[in-house]
């Protein structure tokens, strides 16, 4: 194996790992930042005492998924914490219940076994059952519940080109069950279910289920780029934050290097791009790459966005047990998200609450908290009226779950797309990049390997599976796996 000059661009999830990944197969890495701060939208900021994510982040797998492989290789990584019980359900007024990492695991049976808000009504298991077995029958009802666990017949396949929406409602009438998962796959995939891939949303919920271990880095979303960033350093790599990549240097049609936007010239055997592959696209020139690839990449979409508020209070959260909550909107499963695409204000939203001092005290200030509220928008939506709707309409369902809100927020701040896209560098404020949808999944995705040789791309656009931050660590293994003997 000899020594290759790489370049990886862009220090997110994806681009760190691959980077460190890079790095420890021998070769000589340079990382490129545009941006003063590492991480991209896994990075996390000191303020006034508190450790603040960027994004609003619980993990899936942890350990147990594609960071904790990387982390097994390299020999170091963050340290993971996990809660039981794991999350709390909010079903908009018509009570809460608290779950752990799968409803299939004891906790989450236990409550519902035990009558707890009747459970099990509430969430359609029962009427939803019924139904199963009666178009399915019981060997049919079993050997679906056994696809969604088992790798060597895995369900995920035959599902590629089918919606979620169109799966989930041949499984179930009941509005609660249709409620929870539409509001599941806005979750992990940030798509309405009608553009949802049934084959994706199939592997993330497979993957997350054998896991059973929802999760968070100690230290802050941060600390996983951190934790990489620090093997690369002490492997010899150079890190170069605040350093925008002007463009590709192409060259008979193979990738040579790049230069910076202040002219520097940095030659390399290897570009690895985690700047997504629009991007990517126009650094390299588009007269480098055919027209079905610029076809490819014109009319690629993107995934919606999450846009937050975000508390600071001077005491502690004493209405949430849990780190994290999920509020459920109470609307028509098939309309509770049609405000993304129609223009409208939302009636009700479904948010993502998590409080990260109740994983990791270390956190915020000995006494406080912080409450960081997400919720779904459309990822070119502009800052402005149809934006402050939403983030008032979220700051207002929050007050409302949270009473400790109004009596001890010191401080609240808006997080909208224009700030997302400026973080990450991408045509919108899209929450994980290439949309998992219809038409762009399962092997219909983009290779990693692009038509200028010696370029590659990495991150949640190409090469991985599961959720946002673990789909691009699985893409920046699988990259590994191709290159580290290159």
């Amino acid at each position: 194996m000899g020594v290759k000059r790489v370049v990886v661009i862009g220090s997110g999830p994806g681009g760190v790992s691959a980077a460190a990944l890079l790095a420890h197969a021998g070769h000589q890495v340079t990382l490129l930042e545009r941006n003063p701060i590492l991480g991209g939208k896994c990075s996390s900021l000191a303020r006034g005492g508190y450790t603040v994510d960027t994004g609003v982040h619980m993990f899936g797998r942890g350990p147990y998924g594609p960071f904790g492989d990387i982390s097994r290789i390299l020999g170091c990584g963050p340290a993971w914490v996990a809660s039981r019980p794991s999350f709390t359900l909010s079903l908009s007024g018509r009570g809460k219940l608290e779950m752990a990492s799968s409803v299939f695991h004891p906790l989450s049976l236990l409550n519902f076994a035990k009558g707890h808000l009747k459970g099990w009504q509430k969430m359609g298991w029962i009427s939803t059952g019924a139904k199963s077995l009666e178009s399915l029958g019981a060997l049919g009802t079993a050997r679906l519940a056994r696809k969604f666990h088992d790798r060597r017949d895995p369900l995920y396949g035959e599902l590629q080109g089918v919606s979620a929406m169109e799966f989930l409602s041949s499984l179930s009438d009941s509005p609660d069950f249709l409620r929870t998962f539409h509001a599941q796959a806005m979750l992990t995939m940030v798509l309405p279910w009608h553009r949802a891939s049934m084959g994706e949303f199939a592997y993330i919920l497979a993957s997350t289920m054998r896991a059973a271990h929802l999760c968070y880095p100690r230290g802050g979303a941060g600390a996983i780029p951190a934790a990489y960033l620090d093997f690369l350093s002490r492997s010899g790599g150079d890190i170069r934050a605040g350093c925008a990549v002007d463009r590709i240097l192409v060259e008979g049609g193979r990738a040579r290097g790049v230069v910076t936007s202040e002219g520097e010239l940095i030659p390399a055997d290897l570009v690895v791009s985690n700047a997504g592959l629009a991007n990517t696209v126009e650094l390299a020139g588009r007269d480098n790459f055919p027209p079905e690839y610029l076809e490819m990449a014109d009319s690629a979409s993107d995934s919606e966005a999450f846009i937050a508020v975000k508390f600071f209070l001077d005491g502690r959260i004493r209405t949430m047990r849990t780190p994290c909550l999920l509020h459920l909107p109470d609307l028509d499963p098939f309309h509770m998200f049609d405000y993304l695409e129609n223009g409208k204000a939302p009636e009700d939203l479904f948010l993502f609450v998590t409080a990260p001092a109740l994983w990791d005290a270390s956190l915020a200030p000995t006494g406080r908290d912080m409450l960081l509220v997400g919720a779904p928008a459309p990822s070119d939506l502009a800052a402005g009226d149809r934006c402050r709707a939403v983030l008032d309409l979220a700051e207002e369902i929050a007050r409302s779950l949270f009473p400790e809100i109004d009596a001890s927020a010191v401080e609240v701040e808006r997080v909208a797309t224009p700030a997302i896209a400026s973080l990450s560098g991408r045509r919108g404020g899209d929450c994980i990049g290439l949309a998992q949808q219809v038409g762009q999944d399962v092997s219909n995705r983009p290779s990693q390997e692009t038509p200028v040789h010696g370029l590659f791309l990495v991150g949640s656009d190409a090469g991985g599976r599961g959720i946002g931050t673990e789909m691009a660590a699985d893409s920046a293994l699988r990259l590994f796996f191709k290159l580290k003997d290159a």
